[in-house]
């Protein structure tokens, strides 16, 4: 494993602008959210047969399919594979090589491609990559993004139900290093950690509000446990009711107001452990912060290069550790996103070309 480290300031306070559509969906997510807590709160409150009773009769947790089967244990749902995967459209064909290849190079060999539609699927089949169709599911050209991210939530619900540990990243997300999932997250102390999350950029302003920060879906890891199957069921279900879906908008809105997350703040590096207050189910989330921080170039200070350190934004390279991997902000756009990518990469991550393989179109 490299020890080269890469200090890069966190970005905070990214506005996100949704539109009217948008936001009166959300609106509508706080509504059904909001009865999601209280039902919740009465079931957990009155408890037995007579909260199931409730839940059932105003169809709360019952309609939600969530809550009443904790009898599995942990053990019984983890098993130690990961499977690293991102998502990939036409539009996005790209920069989704670039993730792919980048991961190849540093090592990887559990790492896939999930194709949205037959015509990207086809050429990276073609082009020998680790590639799967999305099962059931095609985004088409100019699609609503609300229909893939409910699809998203579905996806990993079904591999956690596999029994498959999943890593999902963004396939703007550039790593820096071949850093063991096994290693990472299964440190001493955090053996009952059920999901880990990078941090958003503000968004939603709810958690942003309430926590002082928020959970981003673009580089999250889903331990395959019981307690992690029935978060990911209800966030399904919330999408399911709701015209709009933005799954890291009811993700945190699960942990606020369903789960009600008590967070520790006293952990190495700034990071944070959340642990559910309703007992129905018992989640345990940690964040990644320091792991994988947020960039922004337009506040990276060029440094001047020594024979110790690289230029690079003011992303130094030292030798005593390192982060897993860097999330730029970039808009959603595949021909920025490549534009980001390629002068990160060869900014920071310099690679020869015969080193990245064959392959490699960079």
């Amino acid at each position: 494993m490299s020890a080269d480290v890469e200090r890069i300031g966190l970005v905070r306070g990214e506005r996100v602008r949704r539109t009217d559509a948008e936001n009166h969906g959300w609106r509508a997510t706080k509504l059904a959210l909001g009865a999601i807590a209280v039902l919740a709160a009465v079931c957990v409150g009155v408890g037995g047969r007579r909260g199931r009773a409730i839940g059932a009769a105003f169809g709360g947790l019952a309609r939600l399919g969530v809550g009443a089967d904790s009898a599995d244990s942990a053990e019984s749902w983890t098993h130690e594979d990961w499977r690293v995967v991102s998502f990939v459209d036409a539009e996005y064909e790209d920069i989704g090589k670039r993730w792919y290849h980048r991961l190849s190079n540093l090592g990887y060999k559990t790492h896939y491609l999930v194709a949205l539609d037959d015509e990207v699927y086809d050429k990276l089949e073609k082009a020998k990559l680790r590639v799967l169709r999305a099962p059931g599911f095609t985004l088409e050209k100019g699609g609503d993004l609300s229909d893939f991210w409910r699809f998203r939530l579905t996806y990993l619900a079904d591999e956690i139900k596999r029994g498959h540990n999943v890593l999902l990243s963004d396939v703007d997300v550039i790593f820096a290093h071949h850093y063991d999932p096994v290693v990472i997250f299964n440190k001493a102390g955090d053996e009952e950690v059920d999901i880990y999350h990078s941090l958003g950029a503000g968004w939603p302003h709810s958690a942003k509000k309430q926590w002082g920060f928020s959970i981003c879906m673009g580089f999250s890891a889903f331990r395959a446990t019981r307690a992690t199957e029935q978060i990911l069921e209800a966030a399904v279900k919330v999408c399911d009711h709701e015209a709009h879906c933005d799954d890291q908008v009811v993700m945190n809105e699960l942990y606020m107001k369903y789960l009600q997350m008590s967070w520790t703040t006293n952990l190495a590096h700034g990071e944070r452990k959340g642990i559910s207050r309703n007992t129905m189910i018992p989640l345990v989330v940690k964040t990644l912060s320091n792991l994988v921080p947020r960039i922004d170039l337009k506040d990276m200070t060029p440094i001047k290069p020594s024979s110790k350190n690289v230029q690079c934004f003011g992303h130094t390279h030292h030798v005593d550790g390192g982060h897993w991997a860097v999330a730029p902000i970039i808009e959603k756009d595949g021909r920025a996103k490549v534009d980001v990518w390629d002068q990160l990469h060869d900014e920071c991550f310099p690679a020869t070309i015969s080193a990245l393989g064959a392959q490699w179109t960079h």
